[in-house]
């Protein structure tokens, strides 16, 4: 039933070896926590539900009719400008018939990942803005040259960066300025992150999907989506993710004060991540419109499903 989300023993080419000993206790040294926590118990509910293959319509209704909180969130989204069809939604068997099953499980993983590692930070919100961004272009990018991968290219896009949440969360001050100076010196994070830390955010996250039981394909997109595209496999889930993050920095998607330094380091990438992918050339500056589009369309949606 959690086929997608947790432990699986299928081995695939692009799956990561497990952390060293020496360097998760590095992490946790350096970031100053005892042990890493647990999943908090709503957001692993919100992904049982929303990466199981077998769930039906009902499965949904009886799951959010039991939180008070998310059925007056799901009520209001079905009621909302976005999805509004005339009819004012009533009950949650209305509102999840209007939403529908693909974009409530793709809300219901944002609005658990908007609530790991809280941080009213104004560096959180453009984490946050950034990875819906990527999860909606993985999904783009799946839907356009591998469909039956999309629902994974969201969920690893979504997550790529959730090691970033967890450092931002417990090197508040130390971490900004990190990710600033990175930038200032043509940098990418990781880059950024390496000359003040023994390890990267896709370690730390790594080590996160390790504690949460995560599949091995997620935790490749978490671990390995800064990786050389000649240790990525054209068709894994991976290299969706990491086009989608490139393209999500060269068009400056929910970017903060570091978009034009961003597009300066990620601009560059972009070709060779389209022939990594195989995108014939007359797709590409349509996929770029779509992402750009896409965005605009459904970031306020997710916006205000996780902030209730």
């Amino acid at each position: 039933m959690l086929s997608k989300l947790f432990g699986s023993k299928s081995k695939r080419n692009d799956e990561s070896p497990p952390l060293a000993a020496g360097l998760k206790e590095s992490i946790v040294s350096y970031l100053g926590v005892k042990s890493l926590p647990i999943m908090p118990k709503v957001a692993q509910q919100a992904f049982q539900l929303a990466t199981s293959p077998n769930a039906e319509p009902e499965d949904y209704i009886a799951v959010v009719e039991r939180d008070e909180g998310l059925s007056a969130r799901v009520i209001k989204i079905a009621n909302s400008v976005y999805y509004s069809r005339g009819t004012e939604s009533k009950t949650i068997s209305d509102a999840v018939t209007v939403i529908g099953i693909t974009e409530l499980q793709c809300l219901m993983n944002a609005t658990a990942l908007s609530n790991f590692f809280p941080s009213r930070h104004a560096l959180r919100a453009t984490f946050w803005a950034h990875d819906v961004a990527v999860a909606i272009t993985a999904r783009l990018l799946a839907q356009t040259i591998r469909p039956n991968q999309a629902d994974m290219a969201f969920l690893g896009g979504l997550m790529h960066d959730i090691g970033k949440l967890f450092m931002l969360q417990q090197h508040t001050a130390n971490y900004e300025k990190v990710v600033a100076h990175g930038f200032e010196e043509g940098l990418e994070t990781i880059n950024g992150e390496t000359l003040e830390y023994p390890f990267d955010h896709t370690q730390v996250g790594h080590l996160i999907a390790e504690k949460w039981h995560f599949t091995p394909e997620l935790t490749a997109c978490i671990s390995r989506h800064h990786k050389p595209w000649s240790e990525i496999p054209k068709d894994s889930v991976v290299a969706l993710v990491k086009t989608a993050n490139i393209i999500v920095h060269t068009l400056a998607l929910g970017a903060g004060r570091e978009a034009n330094q961003a597009r300066r380091i990620y601009e560059p990438m972009l070709s060779e991540a389209w022939e990594h992918l195989g995108v014939a050339e007359s797709l590409r500056a349509e996929i770029l419109k779509r992402a750009a589009s896409t965005f605009e369309q459904e970031r306020s949606l997710y916006e205000s499903w996780s902030n209730g």
